[in-house]
């Protein structure tokens, strides 16, 4: 009804305080869109204004330019009248002949900053893709670098509503985020030993995250490499990095195939069990491997089968008397196979089994020591995957391993096994996360057959400003060398401050604090990280 009790009754999209323009206005427009740009320019300001309203009833005033009808407004109110509109060229020659000034085009709102902060927190979803993870892990007893990245978290992803986020480097269909950051700082205990020789501290560190955007199949990938050079102590020196690739291909509506590529480098530290010797410097160590799976679905049935192959290294180390202690006994590759079925009970909640079997292979049947260290292992876990209103999102299970040796002088290994990753979007401003893994590390410790490890990882992340993030994390290790009396307790907690100048320019300062306490002598050390820098997104 247009009335009611003799009064009249205003647009009900009009914004507060004002009055829209009803249907008497938008009869004015199309009235004017008839009689051409001529007429329409003589028109009264009054009815240009009121049809720039009923274009767009969000704005709170007249849009700019709204006394043409070539602007961005007009044209963008009623597509169906787009094709009655005359062209740019004719605008600008009517315009001109009419002595009006040209308008710009209104810019376009842009949301609230906790909205993009809320989107970017809720749609991380799953801290990694747990149906394809990797079963090695990096051979290194001790702490992991906390100077580097956090293990078992996934990177936070880049939203493109957060107006210091990167855009990119678009390559067809793909789109590239490098990023470059330099560092200097202070390190207590560069050589993580007993003994503490302090150093300055100067990191490199390059990152590749890749993102495809196409209507089927996906491409994700996520690179990192960097390298720590201690100018008062260079034999600490050390490179580090990790990454994977993963490519989707959806074969069939039900049917998709998963893809990964993934590698790890570190490096021994000196005071490390396997070692047992003062070296020169770090040895590397490098485990790389990829995994090619089948996922069918049957309604809400989900069957994964999935094969693995991995492969670890390890470089000679160089003793303080010059002379070299071989590790290429330890050089092992490993096989297995994957079956996991889910039954999805309702959207965002699907249960699942998960068994592997492996098998693992050394390049040498037989070590230094004269023991048969090839193995086989099976796990089997069950658990559930999980999404609460999209602030509680990730994947918890738990189950048993059993790895049996060739060498009968190694006993075998049993136990709890507990895995998983969630993601908790606590505000819109602050998410939490938390990481736990459960694995077999090799090792050539006489009497050890291998080490349980069990690690737990938290991190913290607040938006102090739109620009300005605080972030916190923690790791804890537990290392059990099985067969003998050596255990490892780590930990390690870190601050993190990153403030964004721009899109591309960012400055960020740490601080790591790293303790393991160890039963093995002259293995346990502390050390303290200071570190600041520049961070460039091209």
């Amino acid at each position: 009804m247009a009335e009611r009790s003799g009064r009249p009754v205003a647009d009900e999209r009009r914004t507060s305080g004002q009055v829209g323009p009803g249907v008497p206005a938008l009869v004015l427009a199309a009235s004017l869109l008839a009689a051409g740009p001529a007429e329409a320019q003589n028109a009264a300001p009054g009815a240009a204004s009121a049809l720039s309203q009923a274009a767009d009833p969000g704005l709170t005033g007249p849009l700019p330019g709204g006394q043409d009808p070539d602007t961005f407004a007009l044209r963008g109110a009623n597509p169906a009248l787009r094709g009655g509109l005359p062209r740019a060229g004719a605008g600008q020659g009517a315009a001109a002949r009419s002595g009006a000034r040209l308008r710009t085009p209104p810019q376009r709102r842009t949301r609230a900053p906790t909205t993009a902060i809320t989107r970017q927190a809720t749609r991380q979803g799953t801290a990694d893709d747990l149906r394809l993870r990797p079963t090695v892990q990096i051979p290194v007893s001790g702490l992991p670098d906390i100077a580097g990245a956090v293990p078992l978290l996934r990177r936070r992803p880049i939203d493109p509503l957060d107006p210091y986020a990167p855009l990119g480097i678009r390559v067809g269909s793909l789109t590239l985020f490098p990023a470059f950051q330099q560092s200097v700082g202070y390190d207590t205990n560069p050589d993580r030993s007993i003994l503490r020789r302090g150093s300055m501290a100067l990191r490199s560190q390059g990152e590749l995250r890749v993102d495809s955007d196409w209507s089927a199949h996906s491409l994700t990938g996520d690179l990192r490499f960097g390298y720590l050079t201690y100018p008062d102590n260079r034999n600490a020196d050390r490179p580090d990095g990790d990454g994977a690739m993963r490519l989707r291909l959806d074969v069939a509506r039900d049917t998709k195939v998963d893809i990964e590529g993934r590698y790890a480098i570190s490096t021994q530290r000196a005071g490390s069990p396997d070692l047992n010797a003062q070296v020169r410097d770090r040895p590397l160590v490098a485990a790389y491997g990829g995994t090619v799976g089948v996922t069918q679905s049957f309604n809400r049935l989900q069957v994964t089968v999935a094969g693995l192959v991995d492969r670890q290294t390890f470089e000679n180390a160089q003793l303080s008397n010059g002379t070299v202690l071989r590790q290429d006994d330890r050089n092992a590759n490993q096989f297995g196979l994957r079956l996991r079925t889910g039954y999805e009970i309702r959207p965002g909640f699907t249960p699942f089994v998960d068994t592997l079997v492996d098998t693992r292979i050394h390049d040498f049947a037989v070590d230094q020591f004269g023991l048969r260290r090839d193995s086989s292992g099976v796990t089997v876990r069950g658990g559930t995957s999980f999404e609460v209103s999209r602030l509680l999102t990730g994947e918890v299970s738990a189950g048993y391993l059993s790895r049996h040796y060739a060498d009968s002088r190694l006993r075998d290994i049993t136990g709890p096994v507990i895995d998983g990753a969630v993601t908790w979007a606590a505000t819109p401003l602050t998410s939490v996360r938390v990481g736990a893994s459960t694995g077999v590390i090799e090792t050539i410790v006489p009497g050890a057959s291998g080490i349980l490890t069990r690690t737990l990882v938290g991190e913290i992340t607040h938006d102090l400003r739109r620009n300005l993030r605080l972030t916190l994390t923690g790791t804890v290790i537990n290392n059990d060398y099985q067969g003998t009396s050596i255990r490892e307790q780590g930990y390690s907690a870190g601050l993190k401050l990153d403030y964004r100048l721009n899109r591309w320019l960012g400055i960020r300062a740490s601080y790591a604090r790293e303790l393991l306490k160890s039963t093995a002598i002259g293995s346990s050390y502390h050390s303290d990280t200071y570190l600041v820098g520049v961070r460039v997104n091209p």
